[in-house]
């Protein structure tokens, strides 16, 4: 992936304008520290590296929806939150799927009515990919439908900080390490 520290549109990086990295989406309220300032604050050897890859602080999206199979509630993760210098930013759940299948907890993930991140096959993308399951019969929810729902949301006013789940991870989000350290 061809990647300018400069522009984080090129990782799946959508910044929200206007906003405090810590205002809009209660991370004060989590006690979670803007992100300079908890990796300032790390002691040394402290755990922000994983397999020698830097993790970032990163909050979990999630929209609502019907299972297509069961018809139970379904929440579909749709992407993440982290903060960086210059604010706020949306990461996508395509862009961070592996990532989080690999942090997440299943159990957490349950507590919220989000079923279990794995690899699933797909008619619509050879080989599958990493999606999120139905809690209730663990049938694929769609990424596509999910994109869609989220786009809607958006659309008519609704804002990240409404999807957030409440459950924080540290994630290695691909290509964000470089541009957090050109940012600093």
């Amino acid at each position: 992936m061809a990647f300018r520290a400069d522009n984080p549109h090129e990782i799946g990086i959508t910044l929200i304008e206007g906003t405090d990295p810590a205002e809009g989406v209660g991370m004060e309220v989590a006690g979670v520290v803007p992100l300079a300032e908890w990796r300032m604050a790390a002691p040394k050897g402290a755990s922000s590296e994983l397999n020698g890859l830097p993790l970032t602080r990163a909050r979990v999206l999630a929209i609502t929806d019907r299972c297509w199979s069961c018809r139970s509630k379904v929440r579909g993760i749709v992407g993440v939150l982290v903060e960086m210098p210059a604010g706020t930013g949306f990461v996508s759940f395509t862009d961070v799927a592996e990532a989080l299948a690999g942090a997440a907890d299943p159990r957490e993930l349950a507590a919220r009515g989000i079923g279990q991140l794995r690899h699933r096959d797909s008619p619509g993308i050879e080989g599958g990919y990493v999606s999120n399951g139905c809690p209730e019969c663990d049938k694929l929810i769609a990424r596509f439908l999910l994109d869609d729902l989220l786009a809607e949301h958006l659309r008519d006013g609704g804002t990240y900080a409404q999807l957030d789940t409440g459950l924080v991870l540290e994630l290695h989000v691909p290509g964000l390490d470089a541009w957090l350290r050109r940012s600093a």
